[in-house]
C-alpha cells in the first residue's frame, strides 16, 4: 500500500509541474505575440512565474491563477517590466509598465 501511494504522489507532481510549464509556455507565447503587436522587444526570451494561486473560473468551481512577469524595451534602450496573468490555461490580462523616462543630461 506504501508503495502506491509513493506513486501516486510521484505520478501527482509529475502531473503538477508538466501542467505549470505547459501554461508557462501559453504565457510565453502570448507575452512575445503582445509585444510584437505593441512594437516592443520581448527581452531575455522568456517569461518567469511570479505567483500562483487559487481562484474562481468561468463555469467551473476553482483553478489556478499564474502570474508570469517577462521584460520588454520599447526603445531598444531601457528595460520595462510587463506581467501576463493566466487563468487556469486561458489569457486573463497583460500588463506593460510604463517606460521609464529617459534621462538627458
Amino acid at each position: 500500500m506504501s508503495e502506491i501511494t509513493g506513486l501516486l504522489l510521484l505520478l501527482l507532481v509529475f502531473f503538477f509541474w508538466y501542467r505549470n510549464l505547459t501554461i508557462r509556455e501559453l504565457a510565453m507565447k502570448h507575452s512575445s505575440r503582445a509585444c510584437q503587436e505593441q512594437s516592443f522587444q520581448l527581452l531575455d526570451g522568456s517569461v518567469h512565474l511570479s505567483g500562483i494561486r487559487l481562484a474562481r473560473c468561468p463555469g467551473r468551481t476553482r483553478c489556478l491563477r499564474r502570474r508570469y512577469r517577462f521584460a520588454y524595451s520599447s526603445d531598444h534602450v531601457h528595460r520595462s517590466n510587463g506581467v501576463t496573468i493566466m487563468l487556469g490555461n486561458q489569457l486573463e490580462s497583460i500588463v506593460f509598465s510604463p517606460p521609464p523616462e529617459s534621462i538627458e543630461a
